[in-house]
């Protein structure tokens, strides 16, 4: 199979999953990730109109973005995916390693975007679930102690 028809599949696939994740057409949505190796972050967002609602990925969508990193040609290996769907169709934009500040934090590199994207549209992030823990000093031992004790 020719690799671009391949590469087409696949990023036609991310939309789907897209689509699973906000269980409805994925028009209005836009993903930040960033692939390494051993690594993966997104975040999946739709334009609701007077905000921005995040929704949490999948592993299957981890899963996808990790393959279609894989497939690209070593020389060829981007770091940050733009996915944005409009009028039913998406769009992409890579960015690759030499494009990016190395001083720069993926999730300044992420809300830069979304800036970009949506101006001071505000952003709505899901409230944390049962599981989460905010972590204190007390979580964390003194620098003088030894762990192993």
């Amino acid at each position: 199979m020719d690799p671009r028809v391949q590469m087409g599949d696949m990023l036609n696939g991310i939309g789907q999953h897209l689509a699973d994740i906000l269980d409805q057409h994925p028009d209005g949505s836009y993903m930040y990730a960033e692939v390494t190796e051993g690594s993966c972050e997104a975040g999946v967002f739709h334009d609701e109109g007077e905000q921005v609602v995040y929704y949490r990925p999948s592993g299957e969508l981890f899963d996808a973005l990790f393959d279609l990193w894989k497939f690209a040609e070593a020389d060829k290996k981007w770091t940050v995916l733009h996915y944005e769907v409009k009028d039913g169709a998406f769009k992409v934009r890579f960015l690759y390693p030499d494009q990016l500040d190395p001083e720069e934090f993926s999730y300044e590199r992420r809300e830069r975007a979304l800036h970009e994207r949506y101006g001071d549209k505000p952003v709505i992030y899901p409230k944390p679930d049962g599981n989460f823990r905010e972590l204190t000093l007390d979580d964390f031992p003194d620098d003088d102690e030894d762990p192993a004790t």
